[in-house]
């Protein structure tokens, strides 16, 4: 049978979701107490690939396993033995061939701002520039809105994949400020590696006038890598939703 998991994290305690020589990931955290829980060997597949400190409110995750899993049972199980920066929330029963990954219609981000010193805002990305142009912030997010290659937001090293994982539909970008936080939502059918942060980068060195809007426009459309663009860190990014067709669930 398969199942998918819903589970939260926080991203600051590990090297990433993806398992990694060496390194704590969410993916063999996880493993390793379902497969404790289990007496078997459990492999887990991810809807996304978090980098190393991004957070999730909402992620999910399908394994398979030979029999029905009592759901509060090994909700309760499988929560006491993880550690307290992962939380299991749901298990789902679904159809044999979904996939968490390759199943999914929308994905949804949020990088958070914080504008001023706050001793509770340590998740967030302290910005010391208040004095943000948000016309010109406005522009570049209008322009983004109207495209679907965002090669000029991908890794130099990933450069001979785009010609296959370059397009993206963008479904929403909006930004706002709400008690001294910038809120920068995204979402989209997928994302390239490390392209959100590239794009929040980008909006921040236009807001401060250290990329020209024309520059800006110039490199998005002719489809190059802005190389000035800087990637904001990870601590301030959060995967809030992701959504699947109803007909892969066994309701």
């Amino acid at each position: 049978m398969r199942y998918f998991l819903e589970l939260s994290y926080n991203g600051k305690y590990f090297s990433g979701w993806q398992i990694q020589k060496n390194q704590i990931s969410i993916q063999e955290t996880i493993e390793k107490c379902f497969s404790l829980i289990l007496r078997k060997k459990i492999t887990i597949v991810g809807a996304s690939r978090t980098d190393s400190g991004v957070n999730a409110f909402q992620m999910f995750a399908h394994f398979d396993y030979f029999s029905v899993l009592k759901k509060k049972t090994f909700l309760k199980k499988i929560n006491f033995i993880l550690p307290s920066y992962i939380l299991i929330k749901n298990i789902l029963s679904v159809k044999p061939k979904a996939n968490a990954r390759f199943d999914v219609i929308s994905r949804h981000y949020q990088y958070r701002i914080n504008l001023y010193k706050g001793p509770f805002l340590y998740n967030y990305f302290n910005f010391p520039f208040r004095n943000l142009n948000y016309v010109l912030i406005k522009k570049a997010v209008l322009l983004l809105t109207s495209i679907e290659d965002f090669s000029s937001f991908g890794k130099k090293q990933d450069i001979n994949s785009f010609n296959t994982f370059k397009k993206c539909k963008l479904y929403s970008l909006t930004w706002q400020i709400r008690n001294r936080v910038i809120y920068i939502d995204i979402i989209a059918n997928r994302f390239l590696r490390n392209m959100v942060r590239r794009i929040i980068g980008a909006f921040l060195y236009i807001g401060i006038r250290k990329i020209k809007l024309l520059e800006f426009f110039l490199y998005v459309k002719s489809n190059q890598i802005l190389l000035s663009c800087p990637s904001v860190p990870a601590k301030g990014l959060y995967l809030v939703r992701i959504i699947y067709p109803k007909n892969i669930f066994n309701f």
